[in-house]
């Protein structure tokens, strides 16, 4: 009896997501370029029928020797390895039709060459222009003046206009996509290349957070690692002046030792919960009355929109597509340590804290927004269109679509 697939057999699409991290402590640091890579992984591989496989491909991290590729979020990881030519027949053994790159770093770029025909989806998530990255360059935790802090390196992601220029030659499509349209403006000054059209491919803000209960004692979140580029410090600060509020920390250092921010001598009503996830994240996000953000720079922070899916209103010093300014409190831009906006942040909070009317509005308004933009539903048709314009062959799409 053949064995053999038929002909006329439908052929799963074959994505190969790139990045440096995977939201997985075994592996890689937690962070918004992770979030992502979990969010598609889940997607595809709890609704086989989607038709689509996901395999993880490390930008950064090597394995040991002869041990098998491990498995994250159900999805396979290829971690890179010394012999160069077993690696590249590890790579192409997974017959990849669309690289999914999250964002961009200089060190994905070999992995595109052993790939060099196979369509690309960038998807722009934190770009940083010359103007971002001397603003970041800015930070010092108050007492160290005179350090740069760990964590602020910002990588020069021009290289990949090469990458860019020469798939033209090879006949490769290359797609850019961001989740929030404001960061089109940021392409060209990041990767050194302005594309013709950047596309809209949203956050699977998937979430479920049920009847919202909020605390009845006020309660506000930082939601973010406690490195200095987020400047905990200032929340720390800002617990200070509201000693009956409860302010928590969700989240914890990728650095230690000198210039890094230590969580030493926090107000009392400071609690540090370390890395929170599942129900217990979303019940702290649904009881809280605010959200608070203090980082010198984000991108579309996700924990924005989750916040926002929890019907929980923003106090921050950066606004993202004019998300905090419509669904809470912005308080303007302030660089360097930051301290000099705390008068800014304690009017703010203290608005919302004593206005429920305006807070709960804010909440209710924001999670209609991230229901109505951010979600499984509207990321499979973005995904579905890049991958037509992506020129996938027609028996993938077909598949993609149910026929």
């Amino acid at each position: 009896m053949n064995q053999s697939t038929p002909k006329h057999a439908k052929e799963n699409l074959k994505v190969g997501v790139i990045a440096n991290e995977f939201f997985d402590l075994s592996v890689s640091r937690m962070g918004g370029f992770g979030w992502a890579t979990r969010q598609v992984a889940n997607c595809f591989n709890s609704n086989p029928n989607l038709g689509v496989d996901v395999v993880f491909i490390a930008g950064e991290s090597y394995d040991q020797s002869g041990q098998p590729d491990p498995r994250i979020h159900q999805t396979p990881l290829i971690l890179r390895q010394p012999n160069k030519w077993a690696y590249a027949r590890r790579i192409w053994s997974e017959k990849i039709d669309l690289i999914l790159s999250i964002d961009y770093r200089p060190n994905y770029r070999p992995l595109f060459w052993l790939l060099p025909r196979t369509p690309i989806v960038l998807w722009v998530r934190d770009p940083r222009p010359p103007e971002d990255v001397e603003k970041i360059n800015t930070v010092r935790i108050p007492g160290q003046e005179n350090m740069l802090p760990l964590g602020l390196k910002c990588f020069d992601c021009t290289s990949f206009a090469g990458v860019v220029n020469q798939s033209k030659w090879m006949g490769r499509r290359i797609l850019f996509a961001t989740p929030a349209p404001f960061l089109k403006d940021k392409v060209l000054g990041t990767y050194g290349v302005q594309p013709p059209e950047v596309y809209f491919l949203p956050n699977i803000i998937d979430i479920e957070p049920g009847e919202i209960v909020k605390s009845e004692k006020p309660s506000v979140i930082f939601l973010a690692r406690l490195d200095p580029y987020k400047r905990p410090w200032l929340f720390a600060e800002l617990a200070r002046h509201f000693p009956d509020v409860e302010f928590i920390f969700m989240g914890q250092p990728h650095f230690q030792g000198k210039g890094a921010w230590q969580p030493d001598n926090l107000p009392d009503n400071v609690k540090l919960m370390g890395h929170v996830q599942g129900e217990e994240k979303v019940r702290l996000l649904a009881s809280a009355w605010v959200l608070v953000n203090t980082s010198i720079h984000e991108g579309l922070a996700v924990s924005f929109q989750e916040a926002l899916k929890c019907e929980t209103p923003l106090l921050s010093c950066v606004n993202p597509q004019d998300v905090v300014s419509r669904f809470g409190i912005y308080v303007g831009r302030w660089d360097g340590s930051g301290m000099d906006s705390i008068p800014k942040f304690i009017d703010g909070l203290t608005c919302l804290i004593e206005d429920r009317e305006l807070r709960t509005r804010l909440g209710k308004e924001g999670r209609e927004w991230v229901l109505a933009n951010h979600n499984q539903s509207q990321f499979l048709a973005a995904f579905y269109d890049l991958c037509k314009r992506a020129r996938i062959a027609q028996s993938k799409i077909n598949t993609l679509l149910g026929k």
